[in-house]
């Protein structure tokens, strides 16, 4: 009989051979983290599952082959990433060819056996520059990538300027504070502040534009949290010629997605007046409209089909949950539809591995940033009947491959 590191070992095997195929019969590159590499694949539906199968594979046969206690070190040290990250770093390597340590510590005004140390555990890490002679360091296909693309850049800021130092500081906010509050946490710690982290970055322009930035970011750096997979898993079509309030929407980036999929829908963007006056609306139609509402004030747009919260509830606490909900009863009208994209709370081996890491991932930080959680279907049903008797049940539309699931509740009040 098999041992289960062997089973691992043809499943890795089996899939990556499915890759290989397709990328050869598609004349697609191959994985490389060479500066002119791939940074996504292109796969099919139905590959992009053999992509995934084989790093769940990956991931437990690593862990079982490490062990218990190699498991239990936190090897992980961001400090490389926040450098490059303030620095800038990888705007200041030549997009071809290679730059000398000693030049490059000089433009970033840092010393260079610092400045050595920091990129070469970025390079053995997280697969970002290259040393192609010693002493010399050039871009790999992520620091380039870095280099060019604004959202990875406000990506990779927001995880080391907001939450990197949040992390540390959440044992303290548990020991500190008792009373469930947004404002009580590792992040408020951290950030010495009494605001919930959404007030405090409005009190600084430069960090709210990277939270938008870096919310984009997120979605598309992991397959399984495309705003794609809410366009192509929810039956929008059938809705018709329909408004959707895309209520939280940021600067419209999903809502843009649906209306270029489904013509048919008009869409309304809500968010507060300074992310709605700031918001990126390259690519808008007549189609796609603005509205400056606090989701905590009565909904100003009454009689709408579809209410839509993408990544919106899971920032806050049960009773702001149920307080968001209750202000958009007055705008409600008979066969009017809630539909909740977000993480759901699963119980374990419910779900491949690095899906559930990834969930637990989530979990974590809307402790360490919100006092907030992710829910179980059970919990959604109990919060939208607390905001109201009258929503209906919480049915799950869950797509292939999606990270976070559709969630649809329909009002039955008059």
């Amino acid at each position: 009989m098999a041992s289960r590191i062997d089973h691992l070992a043809a499943t890795i095997s089996a899939n990556t051979n499915a890759i290989t195929t397709y990328l050869d019969q598609n004349n697609l590159p191959h994985p490389s983290f060479d500066a002119d590499g791939p940074i996504t694949l292109n796969l099919s539906s139905q590959v992009e599952r053999a992509r995934s199968a084989a790093i769940n594979a990956l991931q437990e046969l690593l862990d079982l082959l490490q062990g218990p206690i190699a498991c239990m070190i936190p090897n992980y040290n961001g400090t490389s990433l926040q450098v490059i990250s303030r620095h800038d770093i990888a705007s200041k390597v030549p997009m071809e060819g290679a730059i000398s340590f000693a030049e490059l510590a000089q433009a970033t005004d840092l010393h260079v056996n610092d400045l050595r140390r920091i990129l070469r555990y970025a390079m053995c890490y997280h697969r970002l520059f290259k040393e192609p002679e010693e002493g010399f360091v050039a871009h790999s296909a992520g620091s380039k990538k870095l280099a060019t693309d604004k959202i990875v850049r406000a990506g990779l800021g927001q995880s080391f300027d907001e939450f990197y130092g949040s992390f540390a500081r959440t044992a303290d906010a548990l020991d500190t504070f008792k009373d469930g509050e947004p404002n009580h946490t590792g992040f408020a710690l951290a950030h010495n502040t009494d605001k919930t982290m959404f007030d405090y970055l409005r009190t600084h322009p430069l960090k709210a534009d990277q939270f938008s930035k870096a919310m984009r970011f997120y979605s598309a750096g992991v397959p399984g949290y495309s705003e794609s997979l809410l366009v192509e898993g929810y039956d929008w079509e059938s809705l018709g010629a329909v408004t959707v309030v895309d209520v939280g929407g940021a600067d419209g980036y999903v809502s843009r997605a649906l209306s270029k999929a489904h013509p048919k829908l008009n869409m309304v963007v809500e968010d507060l007046p300074d992310i709605v006056d700031a918001a990126d609306r390259v690519g808008s139609t007549d189609r796609i409209r603005y509205q400056a509402y606090d989701f905590f004030s009565t909904q100003p747009i009454a009689g709408a089909d579809i209410y839509l919260f993408r990544w919106v509830f899971h920032d806050w606490p049960d009773h702001y949950v149920i307080q968001i909900l209750r202000a958009q009863v007055p705008a409600l009208h008979q066969g009017s539809r809630i539909v909740v994209n977000e993480s759901l709370s699963v119980p374990p081996r419910s779900l491949p591995l690095t899906l559930r890491r990834d969930i637990c991932f989530i979990d974590l930080l809307m402790l360490t940033t919100n006092n907030s959680r992710l829910r179980t279907m059970a919990e959604w049903q109990d919060l939208f009947t607390a905001a109201d008797s009258r929503f209906g049940t919480v049915r799950r539309i869950s797509g292939e491959g999606a990270a976070l699931a559709i969630l649809e509740v329909a009002w039955e009040g008059e």
